[in-house]
């Protein structure tokens, strides 16, 4: 057998686990995790390299029905990303309702490659669990396989792996070897930093949380940001900051200490918190942020 490559797209409806599922497979964090839904709203592309093959996993966001630009910009993306990709590994979880099925079955139909089914928190439920939900699952779609997993222990992760690569063709690299993922690193401290957000607002900010990197600058074994989190009303700008400042501390602190931990150099953060009113639902605002939807 020769060298195997390919893409594999990781769909399925928000809070499946499919962040921590790419996060598994390439024993490092390339996407931002949260028991939010819709923490991911763009195609995150994480490459795992081995000796026969390589494979490049495209997290994606969660699919739901858009009520704003934004959300308009995040189907796109799961749209986008079936396009290039040899498999698609669906993802669901024994915890998901029916409105799981109907709302990704037009879409599932609507790709010709081969689809994996892949039941995510087994450490979770028994096998006649997961068995049901498989069963519930093929009355309405065929799937090329059915697999179950535990993207949290990484239980059933190595089999899926391999199944996966019985399935991508004979192809060169994509990448060159050592690329863990094509994502800028501006972007990635701005994914930390705003999954430290949602960690120390939990349910008093809602979705309309945005970081922008304005400064990134590497000086010897120092790196300095300075970096904009962007909220929708003041109120969600006093919740963030909170009194004397502690909350934004607390954040900037548990940003600093995952970068630092990922950077493997000493990091100098300096956040502030701004206000752009209702900027979800305004094109101008969106584009500017790379949200460019067709």
């Amino acid at each position: 057998m020769g060298f195997k490559s390919g893409f594999v797209a990781i769909g399925g409806r928000p809070n499946v686990g499919k962040s921590t599922l790419l996060n598994h497979i390439l024993g490092q964090k390339i996407s931002i995790v949260s028991d939010k839904p819709q923490t991911t709203r763009k195609r995150v592309k994480g490459i795992l390299n081995r000796v026969d093959a390589q494979i490049v996993f495209v997290d994606t966001p969660g699919l739901h029905v858009p009520k704003d630009e934004l959300g308009k910009f995040m189907v796109q993306e799961i749209e986008d990303s079936l396009i290039d990709a040899d498999l698609l590994c669906y993802l669901t979880d024994p915890f998901q309702d029916n409105r799981d099925r109907g709302a990704s079955q037009s879409l599932l139909r609507a790709f010709s490659r081969p689809i994996f089914l892949v039941i995510n928190k087994k450490d979770l439920v028994s096998q006649e669990g997961i068995e049901a939900v498989i069963r519930g699952w093929r009355e309405s779609l065929p799937f090329r396989e059915t697999m179950a997993v535990s993207a949290l222990t990484g239980e059933g992760v190595p089999e899926l792996i391999e199944t996966i690569l019985r399935y991508l063709p004979e192809n060169p690299a994509y990448y060159e070897e050592g690329f863990v993922s094509d994502t800028f690193e501006r972007d990635i401290v701005a994914e930390i930093i705003r999954e430290k957000v949602w960690w120390h607002t939990y349910e008093e900010v809602p979705y309309g949380i945005e970081v922008r990197v304005e400064e990134f600058k590497e000086k010897e074994n120092v790196l300095y940001l300075r970096a904009l989190i962007y909220v929708e009303r003041e109120s969600h700008k006093k919740i963030i900051i909170g009194e004397k400042g502690q909350n934004l501390k607390k954040i900037g602190q548990s940003a600093r200490e995952e970068i630092e931990a990922q950077w493997g150099k000493k990091v100098f953060l300096d956040l502030w918190v701004k206000v752009e009113k209702n900027w979800r639902k305004r094109k101008e605002v969106l584009w500017r942020w790379g949200y460019r939807a067709r």
